[in-house]
């Protein structure tokens, strides 16, 4: 199966959020974090790297939702944003 460069985008960012996730479980199973700023700073980051593949989904969802017909796509987008506003 070939993917797309937006998916290849963002299964990459995905990757990096899951890896920085991993290491910071590694981290606080092993007892090996040494001060509270390291494991934010590990969490902000995957956090961020999480963001960044959300939002690049939502950019390509909704170019694709314009091609569909005016009812499906503003159903789409509609319920797209319901689920944004209830963060």
């Amino acid at each position: 199966m070939e993917i797309n460069i937006d998916n290849k985008n963002i299964i990459n960012r995905l990757s990096r959020a899951e890896g920085q996730i991993r290491a910071l479980r590694q981290a606080v199973e092993q007892n090996e974090l040494a001060d509270c700023s390291s494991f934010v700073i590990q969490i902000k980051a995957a956090r961020s790297a999480l963001k960044s593949a959300n939002e690049q989904f939502v950019i390509d969802h909704i170019k694709k939702c314009q091609l569909l017909d005016p009812e499906e796509r503003d159903r789409q987008i509609s319920e797209t944003l319901k689920v944004l506003a209830s963060d």
